[in-house]
């Protein structure tokens, strides 16, 4: 891969994800897997796996212009997913609860 094409990616996902979380904060429909797959591609998201009781298990941190992420996910499956500025919660997502809303397109505010 040509370096004008790594910066024209990198460009891109940034367009993506400002897109991705001005939607979230302003009240634009988006759904709780394409906040996952913003989290899990960032090129700063913070990595840590784990296992306990033999499953393992990902944990991810974000923070990028005042927003903080968190994600928890076992294999591909979103267990938890977190998204807050310092002070408003956008979005508090259990996949023991809210397991139906995952590719539910929401406003998130």
């Amino acid at each position: 891969m040509k370096l004008n094409q790594i910066v024209d990616n990198v460009k891109s996902t940034f367009r993506q994800a400002a897109v991705l979380v001005k939607s979230a904060i302003t009240g634009t429909y988006t759904t709780i897997q394409e906040l996952a797959d913003y989290v899990l591609h960032h090129s700063e998201t913070q990595r840590m796996n784990r296992t306990l009781l033999g499953i393992s298990y990902s944990f991810y941190h974000l923070e990028k212009e005042g927003i903080h992420y968190y994600l928890e996910m076992r294999d591909s499956h979103i267990l938890q997913l977190d998204v807050h500025t310092a002070d408003q919660k956008i979005v508090s997502y259990r996949s023991y609860r809210d397991q139906d809303q995952l590719h539910t397109k929401r406003i998130w505010r």
